[in-house]
């Protein structure tokens, strides 16, 4: 209603206007008595009571929806009343509609097809890198072909960096939530990098009690957990540091920290360290960073309803959070 009588302001000045003009012109030449003026008034307001409420009645959806606006992008496809207005305004949103679902359907398709290809090209190139992994095993031993395995370990993570960043954009078609031992998970994902520990000297330190679960999707939060682990590991190069995992019960929320005694994350960069292609000064200073790891886990993280949290300080280490709904 506010905003109707604000868009008649026009109307209602032109009708003060204009009676205001006859009665003075009439009272000028004495045409009229004040009983008449009085009449005259009151007749020409009932007329114009009469506009506006009609105006009002056959526009009211469209000054309801421009004061509520839209609260979805269905909402456009409404309608608006019987005025010329509203049917314009109906017609010119529904086109707009059609021509929002056939951009979305284009880009869907685009997504789509760039996914396939990605998972494909993906799979191509570990074909040939498996091949040589198992020709490397008749030199097990041999300092060049532990430098080739290492350089092969190096592509096959950085291959499914790749592969996870594509499909972290249709994640809806690529998850499932199931019952997990956090135990368990975090023992299989630190198995499966205990060359990097060795390489590196770096001292695996797991205490999390056997008896916490989590729901979570497990082929997403091991690749989350692999990846933070390799980030402790690549700072914090050195005999003797250790990289502790550890999770407690916190009200109703599990919380799952991952603390490294590496050289830390400048103040400056803590912010910015979830953000895509984000390499930060240490990423400039140690290079191998491609500033798409923690984007990722933080996306995962979101889209599997968990929280993340990082805390940092020069030369102190690193103790990265992922906070989970408990399981009663």
């Amino acid at each position: 209603m506010k905003l109707f009588l604000k868009d008649s302001k026009g109307y209602i000045l032109i009708y003060f206007f204009s009676i205001a003009l006859t009665l003075f012109y009439c009272t000028l030449m004495n045409y009229i008595e004040f009983p008449e003026i009085l009449y005259i008034i009151l007749f020409n307001s009932f007329i114009l009571l009469c506009f506006l409420a009609l105006r009002y009645y056959k526009t009211k959806e469209v000054y309801e929806f421009f004061e509520k606006g839209l609260n979805s992008i269905e909402e456009s496809a409404l309608e608006f009343g019987d005025s010329l207005a509203g049917k314009n305004i109906s017609k010119l949103l529904k086109q707009q509609y059609k021509l929002y679902e056939i951009k979305i359907q284009q880009y869907n398709k685009k997504q789509n097809e760039h996914l396939t290809f990605v998972n494909q090209w993906v799979h191509q190139m570990k074909t040939p890198l498996s091949v040589i992994q198992l020709q490397l095993e008749e030199y097990a031993g041999d300092p060049l072909a532990e430098s080739i395995n290492e350089e092969i370990s190096k592509m096959n993570k950085n291959l499914n960096l790749a592969l996870h960043f594509a499909r972290v954009n249709a994640f809806e078609k690529d998850f499932v939530i199931e019952k997990f031992n956090l135990q368990q998970l975090v023992l299989d994902t630190v198995n499966n990098d205990k060359k990097l520990f060795i390489k590196n000297k770096i001292l695996p330190k797991v205490d999390i009690d056997k008896t916490i679960e989590i729901y979570t999707d497990g082929k997403w939060i091991k690749f989350v957990l692999e990846q933070i682990i390799t980030n402790g590991i690549k700072y914090s190069k050195g005999r003797g540091k250790t990289l502790t995992i550890q999770a407690y019960i916190q009200e109703n929320k599990i919380v799952l920290e991952i603390i490294d005694e590496g050289i830390g994350i400048p103040t400056k960069d803590i912010k910015r360290v979830f953000d895509p292609f984000f390499t930060g000064e240490n990423g400039r200073k140690y290079g191998e960073s491609t500033g798409m790891g923690l984007y990722i886990v933080k996306k995962v993280c979101e889209n599997l309803e968990h929280k993340v949290e990082i805390e940092s300080n020069v030369n102190d280490g690193t103790k990265l959070k992922i906070i989970f709904s408990r399981i009663e």
